[in-house]
């Protein structure tokens, strides 16, 4: 088979195409033939051998894939051979790969490949986000950064679907802010701009937001000043987190305001197969029903990996990147 391997760390030149022998699922596996296989910023930081806990090359990257179920190992009877579906799993840049047979879900045949590997890591990342680590109440104002990303734009759909309020989302391009606003958010504000955090206020009627869902970590480009008293930050990637630590002045007005910053990562669910079942199956009936969109724009074939890595570093993609086999 195909497979995309990364052979040393670094930049995306070390994602080589190479035939791979066709791996075999053990005992509580199944085979999945791969038919999409989501690309995640975490793909890109394994790449560099820059996040935690990460695979040591060799190594074929992907996290969550979608397809057809090709062969049972050792006890598994369901999902039967021929299932469609989407799972969690290591090496999803290949034409085949393994997963545990209680990380496969079976897929709706209304929901096609590409846009499955949406609503893996990114969508169920969007959806407890916004139910678990800031549980959002009907009428609370969000912010999403990075809104025309895979989770922000999810992210935007799902918080006016759960009831919020005024939300506003970060994009960089005029194009992508538009996006974000076709999506449903109140406003969209460019983030790059000197004094955004004053436009996210002004979009709230002064008031700031009572939500922050922030993938990229900004700790040095006033993230506490659109935030309102006794708002919540949510850091759920690290992008620009490494350009330095909270300031002390941060510090005061975090204090003084009663605000909270916390950490999040779906890693907290993926043990736990009745919350992703359950979360997965509103998802699928707000897909259904036309409330939620998932759109994938960005498509690459697997020999192309490469490019895939270099657009998103570009920021040149919008939504979800997939890689079809």
């Amino acid at each position: 088979m195909k497979a995309i391997e990364v052979a040393t760390f670094g930049g995306p030149e070390q994602l080589i195409l190479l035939d791979k022998p066709l791996p075999e699922p053990g005992p509580g596996q199944v085979l999945i033939e791969v038919k999409a296989a989501g690309i995640n910023f975490a793909d890109l930081r394994a790449r560099e051998g820059r996040y935690p806990r990460g695979p040591q090359p060799p190594f074929i990257p992907g996290n969550e894939a979608a397809g057809i179920v090709a062969a049972l190992g050792q006890g598994v009877t369901a999902p039967a051979a021929g299932t469609r579906v989407m799972a969690f799993l290591t090496g999803g840049y290949a034409e085949y790969a393994v997963a545990d047979a209680a990380q496969t879900i079976p897929l709706p045949n209304t929901v096609d490949y590409a846009p499955a590997t949406t609503l893996l890591v990114q969508g169920l990342t969007a959806y407890f986000l916004l139910k678990r680590a800031a549980p959002l109440r009907k009428g609370q104002s969000v912010l999403v950064s990075a809104a025309a990303g895979g989770v922000g734009s999810l992210a935007v759909q799902m918080a006016k679907l759960m009831g919020a309020g005024t939300v506003v989302g970060t994009a960089s391009t005029h194009a992508k802010r538009e996006w974000v606003k076709l999506l449903g958010a109140d406003e969209a504000v460019d983030y790059t701009r000197e004094g955004w955090p004053e436009q996210v206020k002004a979009a709230t009627g002064g008031k700031g937001v009572e939500i922050y869902l922030d993938g990229t970590g900004d700790t040095v480009g006033g993230a506490l000043k659109p935030l309102a008293p006794g708002g919540i930050w949510v850091i759920y990637g690290s992008q620009q987190g490494e350009q330095g630590g909270i300031s002390g002045e941060q510090l005061v007005s975090l204090l003084f305001s009663s605000q909270t910053i916390r950490g999040y990562t779906l890693y907290e669910v993926l043990s736990e197969p009745s919350a992703i079942s359950a979360a997965l199956q509103e998802i699928f009936g707000w897909l259904a029903s036309g409330r939620l969109h998932v759109e994938v724009k960005d498509r690459f074939p697997l020999a192309k990996a490469k490019e895939a890595h270099e657009a998103i570093e570009a920021r040149k993609t919008i939504g979800k990147v997939v890689l079809e086999p």
